[in-house]
Order: C-alpha cells, then sequence, then structure tokens
C-alpha cells in the first residue's frame, strides 16, 4: 500500500539544516492497522504529512498504491488525496453548523456522486459507527466519543483503501479512546482499509499489530505484533 525509498524531509532553521525525516525506507502492506511511534520530533507527524500528500519531500520517493506520489503535480496531488486517502484528527476537524450527517456526507458531495447514493452510503457509514438516530445532531450536541465516531465516517464513507489517523485517541478519556481504537480495528478488518496512526499514547500502540517507532527522523524499530 505505502512504500517511502530513502525518503527525506529537510527544513531549514537559521544557518541550520533539520532533517525531520533522514533516508528513511519502509514497506506498509495493504489491510494493516500500524502505528508511528516516537518523541516530539522524532519524524512521526512529518511522516503521517508525506503519506497523506500533505507536504513534499525532498528526497527519495513514495509510492501509494503504486503511484509515486513525487511525480505528481500539485494539483494532481490534491486530486489523488481526495479520492483516495481519509483523514481523522485529534481535534475532530467537524464542521461545527452541520450535522453528523452533512458532516459525513459533503465528501461524496465533492466527488459529485448521485444524491440517492450519497444518502444511501451515508446513513450506512453511520450506522456501522453506531451512530444512528444521531444523524441531525450537530457536533456541539455530541460527546467527544460520538464526535470522533463522526469522524471516523466521514474517512471512511469514500470507501479508501488507506485512512491516517493523527493522535485520535489525544482528546479522549481511556475509556472512550478504547472503544475508538476498537472500532477502528474492527473497520480494519471487515473492510481491509490500511490504518496508520501517529500517536504518543500507549494505548494506541499497543492496539497496532506493527509499531514503527522514529528517533531524529529515522527508523530505530519496526514490530510486529500478536494483537
Amino acid at each position: 500500500m505505502v512504500t517511502l525509498d530513502s525518503v527525506s524531509r529537510i527544513y531549514k532553521n537559521g544557518e541550520s539544516i533539520v532533517r525531520a525525516l533522514d533516508q528513511v525506507s519502509l514497506k506498509i502492506g495493504d489491510g494493516e492497522f500500524l502505528s508511528i511511534a516516537g518523541p516530539s520530533g522524532s519524524g512521526k507527524t512529518t511522516m503521517l504529512n508525506l503519506i497523506g500528500c500533505l507536504d513534499d519531500f525532498d528526497e527519495g520517493e513514495l509510492y501509494i498504491d503504486g503511484h509515486p506520489i513525487g511525480k505528481m503535480s500539485a494539483k494532481e496531488r490534491t486530486a489523488f488525496r481526495r479520492n483516495n486517502l481519509g483523514f481523522i484528527f485529534q481535534s475532530y476537524n467537524l464542521i461545527p453548523v452541520l450535522s453528523a450527517f452533512e458532516n459525513v456526507s459533503f465528501v461524496l458531495e465533492l466527488l459529485k456522486m448521485d444524491q440517492g447514493a450519497i444518502k444511501e452510503q451515508t446513513y450506512k457509514i453511520l450506522a456501522e459507527v453506531g451512530l444512528s438516530g444521531l444523524e441531525e445532531r450537530r457536533p456541539s450536541e455530541l460527546s467527544g466519543g460520538q464526535q470522533q465516531r463522526v469522524a471516523i465516517a466521514r474517512a471512511l464513507v469514500k470507501g479508501p483503501k488507506l485512512v491516517l489517523a493523527d493522535e485520535p485517541t489525544a482528546n479522549l478519556d481511556s475509556k472512550t479512546g478504547e472503544e475508538i481504537l476498537a472500532l477502528m480495528k474492527a473497520m480494519n478488518e471487515r473492510r481491509g482499509t490500511t490504518f496508520i496512526f501517529s500517536t504518543h499514547d500507549a494505548m494506541v500502540m499497543e492496539y497496532a499489530r506493527r509499531l514503527v517507532v522514529l528517533h531524529d527522523g529515522s527508523v530505530v524499530s519496526d514490530e510486529q505484533r500478536g494483537r
């Protein structure tokens, strides 16, 4: 699903050069449930942003589902991200004035789908994440866990092969966080969707089937786990 081939991301900080990622090579297969961990400044958010086509890299090549991202124009990359990737954020990033249904369905509106199909797919995914009956509530009328369920539904409604989750449990209590992780793991198993997390949360690391640890922009550990 994802291949990083000697990928580097380099920033200039005054006279210094910071290699946020330093010649990283990594392969992530279809259907993995993987966590990227490491201390602040290790490069995990940089890696997630590169895989999400949200930032440019300076060296190497990145392939997503066989597509060479570095050879795409900015416009092509935006279209690829919109059509193929799903995102889940720690702050949920829901639109406050829209209902749960509208927050999810607008993703399909952007893809110019038929209105009947939009309605059907949106109700279906909201039911899958446990929000039947709450479709018309706005984010302010939902708990943090329910808001994150809306965010998960929004990420999955278009059927992406890859979902990127940036600290998805950071704003949740431990019980709700574990429920959200269990939900994402169930969706991973049911749909075969690849999930990649960036996290400081030990619980997320424990849930992951594979844990990649970064330090100073390099992979220092890559462990398969049995959970």
